[in-house]
């Protein structure tokens, strides 16, 4: 793999853009010269290990976490359902706005007919 792959590589999985961060991120990459390829395939190595050991503690973690995995998803719904329950609402009132807006509008043009008319009336009068 190429020196460019490589970073990209090790960037991508560390889910970071630039040496600092990946440092930053990786306490023991701190003392690496990144400007080797030889540092770079090291990283990668532990980023990867990292993330192995990451994914595995996520498929079973320690029961006090599993206990907030589960609310945090319990919280997560409902916030799901309350937010289409909203989206819903947002959409009936849309709707009614629209339906008001349009009979305003035919209230005017009533109001704009009849003011005509009376006019026409009235003009009728004096002549």
């Amino acid at each position: 793999m190429n020196l460019q792959k490589l970073k990209a590589t090790v960037y991508e999985i560390a889910a970071v853009s630039t040496i600092k961060q990946l440092k930053t991120k990786y306490e023991v990459l701190k003392s690496l010269d990144m400007r080797r390829k030889a540092s770079w395939e090291q990283a990668l190595a532990i980023v990867q290990q990292h993330q192995t050991e990451f994914t595995s503690w996520l498929e079973n973690p320690p029961d006090e976490y599993k206990e907030l995995f589960a609310e945090i998803d319990r919280v997560a719904g409902n916030y799901d359902n309350e937010l289409a329950i909203l989206k819903q609402k947002q959409q009936a009132m849309m709707s009614i706005a629209d339906d008001i807006k349009a009979l305003a509008e035919e209230i005017q043009d009533e109001g704009d007919r009849l003011k005509y008319e009376a006019r026409q009336s009235q003009q009728a009068d004096w002549n």
